[in-house]
């Protein structure tokens, strides 16, 4: 299915002449009709019999409601362009044309009403001549321009043809698993509920399935799609699809809003993006450093601060690189194309691409590493992209990676031939040859896993540095230092105990050549205190006490190395001591049936402080179950 897309100054015919195609009338407000102008998107259909149904967005002309407009043209990949043969091109047909060359919209028609209101066919011609001229210097240079009268009926047969062979034009709707459907309409059925509407792009929905709603991380699930009243089960890619949600009211949803596979994208108030300003012709104003304009993304518009990167302003017909700060969050992926305009007086200046829809900071006016980053994301290879991706994202899922790179399936296993050709991919647990464009695999760039390798080196060797009486560093402080996120950490300990350059012992992680050595004095203590407790076994000093003689670091070290054991805060054994204990009140129990703490005071001949702990750590290890005042074997 085929999803077109008018254009052109107001009060040309635009919706008039969809009236004449699909015999719909594309206004659907009461005051649109009363006042026979288009003020918001309008939607019809009609059929085609060599390519089936086509979906039809009708934009308003004034330029009061260039804002709507932009909604309706910013995911469509062809334009029906509407030019009055009594005026020809006026001011709202330049900016529409300025607008869809920013978004590359290369695939139309050119529809040149109101004939019927022209007395001469010289006229008509020079009309003609006139758009086609116009044209040369646009997306729009191969578009053809068919004369028609919508009242009259004439040339609409012309025009039918003319839109076959445009439609039939092969334009490929990736569909890369990740639905994506920027919302143009929001508005409630009685008795279904919540409804949106938009164009669906890269991915399938289907009846049942769970979305989220970005900005916002709002979870719904979709009970119905249609597409022109007609039923689905599931949509494809290019589709012009009306949903159903359950779980959500129209109050959380607005136009702008995009609705996702859960967790295939994040919000973003800050993007990268290489701009194109319109020429002398459109506008005449540079664009300057921290000045505040429109931006249009998708069906989104939102303020937006300018901060210039390599150059303090963008003079007219310059291309350059911004990045955008927003005044509201959006949803957007690279490659997505966007057009900006001055809020006063409203004039469309600029537009171009997103290269980086999740910068990791603001960046300074002259930094020659952005800028040769941006050039590689504006022109470079997959290679080069995916790579750029990986490099300002840390250590990822390969499918975020993938997302974020802007990539389609084909250009990720593309370039995931060629950086495993390079050795600059790491794979961490398995090899590349298990990987696809959807793996949630942790990956890395080769200078990020080296960075990241001498990091977690350097922290543990501070940590032996300042604690060096301590086995090791505790994961979740490692991890916390690090700042990644679980997933990633664990895969990245896994790669580098693997490789031999950490070791780990239960949550303690420590360098390979790392030693716990007492010197002679430290030694001596330790000494003493070892005999205090063969002195007598079961009457043994407390954690206190053993303290107070090597100190709190020694002690966790002879607890670490397991030459003594804490059966609580403050009770402490001899290892071997406490696992003989042990086995003498399994033995105790085993012939009696029970013990009871006062039992095991006469078997050690120490105090209730020293049974009750020893039997309470046995109930905590499974081995005793306390009945009353008794303990039975588990």
């Amino acid at each position: 299915m085929s999803v077109i897309s008018t254009a052109g100054h107001v009060d040309h015919g635009k919706s008039t002449l969809v009236e004449a195609l699909t015999g719909m009338h594309p206004d659907r407000l009461v005051e649109e009709r009363e006042r026979e102008m288009t003020i918001d998107l309008g939607f019809a259909w009609m059929s085609f019999p060599e390519i089936g149904e086509v979906g039809i967005v009708d934009v308003p002309g004034h330029r009061d409601f260039i804002g709507n407009m932009l909604a309706g043209v910013g995911n469509v990949a062809s334009v029906l362009l509407v030019v009055a043969a009594d005026e020809g091109i006026m001011p709202q047909t330049e900016e529409h044309l300025a607008i869809l060359d920013l978004l590359q919209v290369g695939n139309g028609v050119v529809a040149l009403t109101k004939t019927d209101l022209v007395d001469s066919s010289e006229w008509v011609q020079l009309v003609v001549e006139e758009v086609i001229q116009r044209l040369e210097i646009t997306s729009l240079a191969s578009a053809s321009v068919i004369p028609v009268s919508a009242l009259e009926g004439t040339g609409i047969t012309e025009l039918m043809q003319a839109l076959t062979e445009c439609l039939s034009a092969p334009h490929i709707w990736l569909d890369v698993s990740q639905p994506r459907l920027p919302v143009d309409r929001v508005f409630t059925v009685a008795g279904f509920g919540t409804v949106v509407t938009g164009t669906l792009l890269e991915g399938r929905l289907s009846i049942g399935q769970e979305v989220e709603i970005m900005p916002g991380s709002v979870r719904a699930r979709i009970r119905g799609l249609q597409t022109h009243k007609n039923s689905l089960d599931e949509a494809v890619p290019g589709t012009r699809v009306a949903i159903n949600l359950s779980g959500v009211s129209k109050d959380e949803l607005h136009r702008g809003a995009v609705i996702v596979q859960p967790g295939s994208m994040r919000d973003t108030r800050m993007i990268d993006v290489s701009c194109r300003m319109l020429s002398d012709a459109h506008n005449l104003i540079p664009l300057r450093h921290n000045e505040n304009v429109k931006l249009f993304l998708g069906t989104a518009e939102v303020m937006a601060r300018v901060r210039g990167i390599g150059a303090r302003q963008l003079l007219p017909g310059e291309n350059g690189w911004l990045q955008l700060e927003l005044s509201e969050s959006v949803a957007c992926l690279r490659g997505d194309r966007f057009v900006l305009r001055r809020p006063s007086p409203g004039a469309t200046i600029a537009g171009g691409v997103v290269l980086d829809p999740q910068p990791y900071r603001r960046h300074r006016l002259q930094d020659s590493l952005v800028l040769q980053r941006l050039r590689t994301l504006a022109g470079g290879s997959p290679a080069d992209i995916l790579l750029q991706a990986l490099d300002t994202s840390g250590v990822v899922a390969f499918k975020e990676a993938v997302t974020k790179s802007g990539l389609d399936d084909w250009q990720a296993v593309a370039a995931l031939k060629e950086l495993r050709i390079a050795g600059d991919l790491v794979v961490f647990g398995k090899t590349t040859s298990d990987l696809v464009p959807s793996s949630t695999t942790i990956v890395a760039n080769r200078s990020n896993w080296e960075r990241l390798s001498k990091e977690t080196h350097d922290f543990v060797a501070q940590y032996h540095r300042l604690y060096p009486l301590r086995a090791g560093m505790q994961r979740e402080e490692l991890k916390s230092r690090l700042g990644l996120p679980i997933v990633a950490f664990n895969a990245v300990m896994k790669q580098l105990i693997s490789e031999g350059m950490l070791v780990g012992k239960g949550v303690t992680l420590y360098l390979p050549d790392h030693q716990v050595v007492f010197d002679e004095g430290t030694q001596q203590s330790v000494n003493s205190l070892i005999s205090w407790f063969h002195n007598d076994l079961y009457n043994t000093p407390s954690r206190k006490e053993a303290v107070a003689m090597v100190g709190e670091e020694v002690l966790a070290a002879l607890l670490e190395r397991g030459t003594l054991v804490a059966v609580t805060d403050e009770v402490l054994f001899l290892t071997e001591t406490y696992v003989e204990m042990e086995v003498q009140v399994h033995e105790k129990i085993a012939v009696s049936g029970s013990v009871t703490v006062a039992g095991v005071r006469d078997l050690f001949k120490n105090s209730r402080k020293y049974a009750i702990a020893l039997l309470e750590n046995m109930d905590k290890k499974g081995i005793t179950l306390r009945k009353g005042d008794e303990r039975v074997l588990r």
